[in-house]
């Protein structure tokens, strides 16, 4: 492909979409049932539509009579996997007898070949067999364990970086650790850039690692996207336009979500708990009482999570001496923790300050991508005469972005020590 003029005026937006219509050749090509390499690129693409219809289904009563000689062979038997995985239905029984039966003979010879003619090197038959070992682990469990053997054997040494990342991926379907990934200097392939970037962002954990290297990774992508070669293969073509809707999608969310928009949400919860139910009247009235900080945290998850994909509950921060710390909430993108504090009297304000002031520096010092913390605290005791101190006090800290404090709805009556005894999972 011929680089574009640095001097002509093509937007990067129109130019990057011509890009992507012509990624989507290979996926064309390889849009047949049971085909291995559009099997892999439906599997990373999470089966999206791109403007065809997908047409890889392999578990047909069709494609299953017609290839039964395929499956004593790995690369047949991760046609299954996917098959089993993505397009489960009326066939899979079938698929699943077949797929164990053929393991049996797969698992008896050594991936380790000195001709290197093995799954352990194609990507597309490596992550097929993990999904099928997923897919068929109730049934025959040693397939699993006999995959996850092979991915923490010493000779699994892979000749490139590629199939190094798809390994990592192998690993993250199989519940085995991750190993240790690829620095970003040095890796100038698109391909291999979209793959490190597919790794680095799997969940649970989306936006996982160094803010600031995701950011230049996500330059580096958009940028070959738009100068490199087109690849040939399906899954390549996959990777690349993954990545770039990835990046386009969580471009677009950070300049809509901000740490300001955290502090905007949490001050509407007063207006939000017009509507939280404690009926004094009725045959058969709803109370929803409120009597810890356990409360407190469920409500705000509720309103954040669906505003905030990567929200963590209780973050666990890094051990610091005999200490281990765990804030309330981690907002990983942003690199944001959330503080909650319930207060039943008056005096628990000048506490929550002091504990603030030791748990902040602990929070803040080396957990990876959070440098902010943000504070909530649900007043129980009505004591207004200490929010403005309070606050004051916090945000003289520079990196606390917020200090929303809240009072009890009068509708919702200030709990016994009875109702509290009641409920006394609360968290510590």
């Amino acid at each position: 492909m011929t680089a574009p003029d640095p001097g002509a005026l093509v937007p990067v937006g129109s130019l990057l979409g011509d890009q992507l219509r012509a990624l989507q050749e290979p996926l064309l090509r390889a849009n047949l049932p049971g085909n291995l390499d559009g099997l892999l690129a439906h599997h990373l693409l999470g089966g999206r539509h791109l403007g065809f219809r997908w047409n890889v289904d392999p578990l047909t009563p069709a494609w299953l009579r017609d290839n039964t000689h395929r499956f004593i062979q790995a690369a047949g038997l991760a046609v299954l996997g996917y098959g089993l995985t993505a397009f489960p239905g009326v066939q899979s029984p079938a698929a699943q007898e077949l797929l164990i039966d053929g393991m049996a003979a797969v698992m008896r010879r050594s991936p380790f070949q000195s001709d290197g003619v093995t799954f352990i090197n194609d990507p597309g038959q490596f992550v097929g067999l993990a999904l099928a070992a997923n897919a068929v682990a109730a049934e025959a469990p040693q397939v699993r364990t006999w995959l996850r053997t092979v991915l923490q054997d010493a000779r699994l040494r892979p000749p490139t970086l590629l199939l190094q990342l798809f390994q990592e991926y192998a690993r993250h379907l199989l519940d085995l650790d991750p190993a240790a990934r690829p620095a970003l200097d040095g890796i100038d392939d698109p391909v291999e850039l979209a793959a490190l970037h597919w790794v680095l962002t799997l969940p649970p954990r989306p936006a996982a690692g160094d803010p600031d290297q995701l950011r230049l990774l996500h330059s580096r992508l958009i940028n070959a996207i738009l100068l490199g070669p087109r690849p040939v293969a399906a899954w390549r073509s996959a990777l690349l336009i993954e990545a770039a809707t990835r990046i386009v999608t969580s471009s677009i969310d950070d300049q809509l979500l901000s740490l300001n928009h955290v502090g905007v949400l949490l001050s509407r919860f007063e207006d939000a708990m017009r509507h939280w139910r404690y009926d004094t009247t009725g045959e058969r009235p709803i109370r929803w009482p409120i009597t810890s900080e356990r409360e407190v945290q469920d409500i705000l998850w509720m309103m954040l999570r669906p505003v905030f994909p990567d929200l963590v509950d209780e973050e666990t921060l890094r051990k610091i001496g005999h200490s281990t710390y765990r804030a309330d909430f981690g907002i990983p993108s942003l690199g944001l923790l959330i503080e909650v504090k319930y207060a039943r009297k008056a005096g628990d304000f000048k506490e929550f300050e002091q504990q603030i002031f030791i748990d902040y520096v602990a929070y803040l010092t080396g957990n990876g991508p959070y440098r902010k913390l943000a504070v909530f605290i649900y007043d129980e005791s009505g004591s207004v005469q200490e929010y403005g101190t309070t606050r004051r006090a916090l945000l003289e800290r520079p990196n606390i972005t917020d200090v929303v404090i809240v009072s009890r709805p009068s509708h919702v009556p200030v709990p016994t020590r009875q109702s509290r005894s009641r409920r006394s999972g609360s968290r510590p």
